[in-house]
């Protein structure tokens, strides 16, 4: 029962710390491997939203304004191609209210 309490704090004791000789290479390895775990992470996020589809863009409907009318309600207007459409959002309720052609100066300015 002894030698698995010792071997058991053994596991609890950095790996470091017993080769108290060589540490400054071991730092080092430790080091070089969080950068290359953390760099991993940051090339797979830009992978997924670049060649994912639906990941980077909005896509086909694109959020012109919001504004929020409540604590919990908001009027949000929405682009779908050429049409606005004015939707009250609110208590997990989406609802159309009110549906107008492409302004003009919208147009113009690339909207």
């Amino acid at each position: 029962m002894a030698r698995f309490v010792a071997a058991g704090t053994l596991l609890l004791v950095p790996s470091w710390a017993l080769a108290a000789t060589d540490t400054p290479g071991s730092l080092f390895t430790v080091l070089l491997s969080l950068v290359l775990i953390l760099g991993g992470f940051v090339a797979v996020a830009w992978f997924v939203r670049r060649y994912l589809p639906g990941m980077g863009a909005q896509g086909a409907v694109k959020v012109v304004g919001t504004t929020a009318v409540g604590a919990r309600e908001r009027v949000v207007t929405v682009e779908v191609g050429d049409t606005w459409l004015l939707l009250g959002v609110g208590g997990g309720n989406v609802r159309l209210l009110h549906t107008l052609p492409k302004p003009e100066s919208a147009q113009e300015h690339g909207r």
